[in-house]
């Protein structure tokens, strides 16, 4: 869980929070009703790409990539500081060889699939028009392994060093200004040439949604230890909660999932999120149909989809066959410190992440798939040295 600021956390865990109350919210998907809810969240269907199948794939051996050619460049988007976290500026030679292996790796092997797993990019965005394309303000991907039983909320981290391809064009920009350029699509195309993982679809979240979908759902109980109670109270002014079991409102929910200093710190503040994910699970499971179609109602505003009506059922119906709502919990985020440092470009003043791309790649696939086709070196050089 390294690298991750404190808005990047709780950015990713509202993301996580939403979609997880999504999934719950299809149990009546038998009903008619359903279909006209959904298809007022979805952009219409979206068509993954192809991929290669893990278990027959061949090896993607590091260098073996293909010339990208001579692209016209991008018009830049606006740059951001990033994380406040520090970073040398890069020696220019560096950068040339940075930029060298990027290109190199985005144009080397294909991204696998399985059968057995289904991958789902959500996008978190603090824009209101959910329409409008904007960079991401927060990537996860939402992994569900069905030989495993597991899912795994794989984070990807804002500020990632890459080349952009959109419309014949490139630029060396940060990965999540891909959504700025082409939308989810683009988004989800570059995930998949760095990380050489398929993605299936996507749901992009307005941030805002998840207090309102707590509340929606009558608050989440908790059982607050004394310290937590007492944070509450006198460092937040929830004045009315007390040491042991309490039903949270959203906003109470929202500050308890990010409660970070002297209460067990990161570690801690992680269990406390899977908390109040897992109990708006448990609390969905009983929720009539009526209760639910109010909830999603409060929903809509908030999620866009390529997921068409028919998948989202679909889904649902095999949430409900296979006991997806019953699988274990996983979480990640990627680059880690193995395979990431910050810099900053003289050229841009800009902070980044330059990552080890195919080390990233190899460590999400053996979290998505239990195996990886990426070969690496054991006397490899490290891109991040």
């Amino acid at each position: 869980m390294l690298f991750q600021t404190k808005d990047n956390v709780s950015l990713m865990f509202q993301i996580i929070a939403v979609a997880l109350a999504i999934a719950t919210l299809v149990l009546g998907c038998a009903f008619g009703a359903w279909s006209w809810y959904f298809g007022r969240m979805s952009d219409g269907k979206y068509t993954p790409s192809q991929g290669v199948d893990i278990g027959s794939a061949g090896s993607i051996v590091e260098g073996d990539g293909t010339s990208l050619g001579n692209l016209a460049t991008l018009p830049p988007i606006d740059g951001d500081a990033g994380a406040a976290i520090s970073g040398e500026d890069i020696h220019p030679q560096e950068l040339n060889n940075l930029q060298a292996n990027i290109k190199n790796w985005m144009n080397n092997g294909s991204p696998v699939r399985s059968s057995n797993v289904t991958n789902i990019l959500l996008i978190g965005m603090d824009n209101e028009n959910l329409k409008s394309n904007s960079r991401a303000d927060a990537m996860v991907i939402f992994s569900i392994n069905h030989s495993t039983k597991t899912i795994t909320l794989a984070s990807i981290m804002r500020d990632q060093y890459s080349y952009i391809i959109h419309d014949n064009k490139g630029a060396f920009e940060k990965l999540h200004h891909a959504n700025a350029y082409g939308g989810p699509t683009l988004q989800i195309q570059m995930l998949e040439r760095y990380y050489k993982v398929s993605i299936d679809n996507y749901a992009i979240v307005n941030f805002a949604s998840l207090p309102k979908v707590i509340d929606a759902m009558g608050g989440v109980e908790i059982e607050l230890s004394q310290e937590e109670s007492q944070y509450l109270r006198n460092k937040c002014g929830f004045k009315r909660l007390s040491t042991g079991k309490n039903t949270l409102s959203g906003q109470e929910a929202l500050i308890y999932m990010r409660i970070r200093e002297n209460i067990g710190g990161d570690e801690a503040r992680v269990d406390r999120q899977q908390k109040v994910i897992k109990q708006l699970l448990a609390q969905a499971k009983s929720y009539g149909v009526s209760s639910m179609l109010s909830i999603l109602n409060t929903m809509i505003p908030y999620i866009r989809t390529g997921l068409s009506s028919t998948d989202m059922l679909g889904y649902a119906t095999n949430a409900l066959t296979n006991g997806w709502l019953d699988y274990s919990i996983q979480q990640m985020s990627l680059p880690d410190s193995d395979c990431a440092k910050g810099f900053r470009n003289a050229a841009d003043h800009i902070w980044y992440w330059k990552v080890d791309y195919p080390l990233a790649a190899r460590k999400l696939q053996l979290a998505l798939y239990g195996q990886s086709n990426i070969a690496l070196d054991a006397n490899r050089k490290s891109w991040i040295q």
